[in-house]
């Protein structure tokens, strides 16, 4: 026989057990449901029995939705270990599906009095002295023999209800790790983000010392070295001030029109089955020699996905969005991608969609095309009416100028850049209810107006034919990002970094975009 149930992950009712009896089964929050758990929809979902025996989970159409793994479904097989979550951020709950005994020892032998309560030796010893001579006490005596394979599934179950209550609290106390560490990046963040800020104060008042002192000198003295450093230290003065301004302008003008992309993908073969993790008897992953994880199809654990950010802006009233291409094809030029390719498993979006400041929900992304030469491609989105500011691109090519000055738009280490940026007691709260899942967590941002772009300045150092050369801070996450020279127009797209190098980074120029975009812009001819 087998026993069926849906352990308590999160919530109040963290823990508890409860017996799915018979099937089909309903869950919801109305009274009389099946299984009655609160915050999820009246009627959310069923288990049943498919065609082939394999147990089914349906939404039956409830508005927050019903996910398996961290994936959206309407109906899907379950298996023993499988993480159902009611809704977005909403309760969630472990499926386990055991054999176990129908009765007992005890049960079975309800009704006979014997010295069972010392144990089975005694018992035996009871049987085999008083009724072994007794036919239907010896067959009561045979079916007390038959019944001992029962005792090793009990026992089996006893180990397995054990083993699941260390797992949840491996998991907790995993949990807790990856909150703290998140944190930690956080802080990271907010206290790189303070020292850019103080950097560039410190430069000014050193500047503007320079400058008192120089006109003190100046006022006592006709020397034209004097006068000369006087002018050169407030030009310097004049060019921090409008940098700062510019990157002011540049954010308050277009910033709305730079969007974060949040992605995650997924590996399937040929029947559409994704590579799971495997897991031991403990439940805790299998890693390879080489320490990475132990996937298949047969897999008993979550489905291996990747997560990643990204940056994009809008260049066309359509919904044209520009980007890098290892940002619109996250798999291209990976080795691993590569490997699971020759293996027979293709990449699949789960997640591919743009966050825009300003809007509470997010666009789902399609990507258009992409440069087969250059970290370059386009995607697109259905605009529903926003309004999101259009980027002026550099259409002349002769934007970038060595030793001028570029600001630099995106969203840089992710999510914890925007987390850094918003007040503690609110990214407290919102990491408090989801945790790390990210793809709650970025909606929740969203939902909040928290999501804006980071803003970094520096100077070009270098201009070739593929390449703008510059030293504004940036890091993984701004890739896709557009640079903007002193005047606002976009002159190059973000797409390296090389952090050894004093985080010196790269931008493909403008116009290799301007050319891949052209086709796109032309009118449909009339028949």
């Amino acid at each position: 026989m087998e026993r069926l149930s849906l352990v308590h992950l999160n919530g109040p009712e963290a823990g508890r057990i409860v017996s799915l009896e018979s099937l089909p089964v309903a869950i919801g929050s109305e009274p009389g449901q099946g299984v009655v758990i609160a915050g999820i929809a009246a009627h959310h979902a069923v288990i049943d029995r498919g065609r082939n025996g394999d147990l089914v989970l349906r939404d039956v159409g409830s508005e927050q939705g019903t996910f398996l793994a961290g994936q959206p479904v309407r109906e899907a097989v379950l298996r023993d270990g499988d993480v159902v979550e009611l809704g977005h951020g909403g309760p969630r709950v472990c499926f386990r599906r055991q054999l176990s005994p129908r009765d007992t020892l005890a049960g079975v032998l309800s009704g006979v009095h014997a010295p069972l309560g010392r144990g089975i030796r005694p018992a035996l010893r009871y049987y085999g002295r008083r009724v072994w001579r007794h036919p239907v006490k010896r067959a009561v005596l045979v079916g007390l023999v038959a019944v001992a394979p029962l005792l090793a599934i009990l026992a089996g179950t006893r180990y397995e209800s054990r083993r699941l209550q260390r797992e949840m609290d491996r998991l907790r106390v995993t949990a807790e790790e990856e909150r703290r560490n998140f944190y930690t990046a956080i802080e990271r963040e907010r206290r790189r983000n303070e020292a850019e800020r103080l950097a560039m104060e410190q430069r000014l008042d050193e500047f503007r010392v320079r400058e008192a002192s120089l006109s003190r000198q100046a006022t006592q003295s006709t020397s034209e070295s004097v006068n000369r450093e006087l002018e050169a230290t407030r030009g310097r003065i004049a060019a921090l001030e409008s940098e700062r301004a510019a990157g002011e302008n540049i954010i308050r003008e277009y910033g709305g029109g730079v969007c974060l992309i949040q992605g995650s993908y997924a590996f399937y073969d040929n029947a559409g089955k994704p590579l799971r993790h495997k897991l031991d008897e403990n439940g805790r992953k299998v890693r390879d020699e080489d320490g990475s994880p132990s996937l298949g199809t047969d897999g008993k654990g979550a489905v291996y996905t990747t997560d990643y950010y990204g940056t994009g802006f809008l260049i066309d009233k359509r919904g044209l969005i520009l980007s890098n291409r290892h940002v619109a094809v996250p798999w291209w030029d990976d080795e691993r991608a590569d490997a699971f390719d020759k293996d027979g498993y293709l990449p699949r979006f789960v997640l591919f969609r743009a966050f825009f400041p300003k809007q509470k929900e997010p666009f789902e992304l399609e990507k258009v095309t992409h440069s087969e030469t250059m970290d370059l491609a386009v995607l697109k989105i259905d605009l529903r009416g926003a309004r999101i500011p259009v980027l002026p691109l550099d259409e002349t090519g002769r934007g970038a100028v060595a030793g001028h000055p570029v600001v630099v738009v995106g969203y840089p280490t992710g999510l914890e850049a925007i987390l850094a940026k918003a007040d503690t007691e609110v990214v407290q709260q919102i990491l408090k209810r989801y945790g790390r899942q990210s793809e709650h967590v970025t909606e929740a941002l969203s939902d909040l107006g928290l999501i804006r772009p980071s803003t970094t300045q520096g100077h070009i150092g270098d201009v070739t034919v593929t390449d703008i050369v510059f030293d504004a801070p940036t890091t993984q996450g701004g890739s896709g990002g557009p640079v903007f020279n002193k005047t606002g127009q976009v002159v190059a797209i973000e797409y390296a970094v090389l952090p050894k190098f004093g985080g010196t980074a790269f931008g493909i120029p403008i116009h290799f975009a301007v050319d891949l975009v052209k086709p796109l812009r032309k009118p449909a001819r009339r028949g």
